[in-house]
């Protein structure tokens, strides 16, 4: 993300080459820029080249992050984003406390990463738009074991929102024969699932143990991820907890750093 002739320049989902656009735009206006911020795990040898040609600040990721969430929550709901947990599912998931100070307090290696590796390995797939497509049409109760599925329906043992709860991730494959049925639309939603509750139960966890009553859910795998969203505002609703989703927030980071 940068400043071009007062305007505000941005890719979408950036790759390898469009980030080389973004230094080339460096080199061809360096009579133009005033300063040159960087931020994430890959900003730091940017950061020691560009320093010695301009005004180069290394931003931490996570302030970056927050700071860019605190803006897009603004526009959004016209208020200060007040005491919340902020979830960052990217290639993995970070979890931040934001309160007074912004506090990294955990996170998981699930997240877009895996989820891209295994569309790879299993079918094959490499578009993430067509993959969350497939996703949407999917039924993961055709290879998910759920609660309900083990428990009698007149079984007052377990109450009725508990027996919607996922027993064992496609736990219903078991023979060859299943193996030949299967649609991979529906082996999708299941991974999404398990991602989701996952990163899910972990936030909801770290919300109560902290005492948030919200959590702000963000990052590039929620990029048209209907699935995803809806099993984390499911969990989100069973803890008690207010799930919160902002729009573009896959640039919190950027916009962050644009704002030092």
């Amino acid at each position: 993300m940068y400043y071009n002739k007062d305007q505000l320049q941005l890719y979408i989902k950036p790759t390898d080459g469009e980030i080389d656009d973004v230094i080339k735009q460096i080199e061809d206006s360096s009579k133009k820029i005033d300063a040159v911020h960087f931020t994430g795990g890959r900003a730091y040898e940017l950061h020691k080249k560009y320093s010695k040609k301009y005004k180069s600040t290394l931003v931490d990721e996570f302030e970056a992050n927050i700071n860019g969430i605190d803006l897009l929550y603004m526009f959004k709901k016209q208020k200060t984003l007040f005491s919340s947990l902020i979830v960052t599912i990217g290639t993995g998931t970070s979890i931040v406390k934001k309160d007074k100070l912004i506090e990294h307090i955990g996170g998981s290696s699930l997240g877009g990463g895996v989820f891209m590796a295994l569309m790879k390995l299993l079918f094959n797939l490499e578009d993430y738009s067509m993959v969350v497509r497939l996703a949407s049409k999917g039924n993961r109760y055709n290879v998910d074991l759920k609660v309900s599925d083990i428990y009698s329906k007149d079984d007052n043992r377990i109450d009725d929102i508990f027996k919607e709860f996922t027993a064992a991730s496609l736990g219903k494959i078991s023979t060859p024969h299943d193996l030949e049925s299967i649609k991979k639309e529906d082996i999708i939603q299941s991974i999404l699932y398990i991602i989701g509750e996952s990163i899910g139960i972990l936030s909801a966890c770290m919300a109560e143990i902290h005492n948030l009553s919200q959590i702000i859910y963000c990052g590039g795998l929620l990029i048209d991820n209907k699935v995803l969203k809806n099993v984390l505002k499911t969990i989100t609703r069973i803890k008690k907890q207010k799930a919160f989703f902002l729009n573009n927030s896959e640039f919190a980071g950027a916009i962050g750093t644009l704002l030092t």
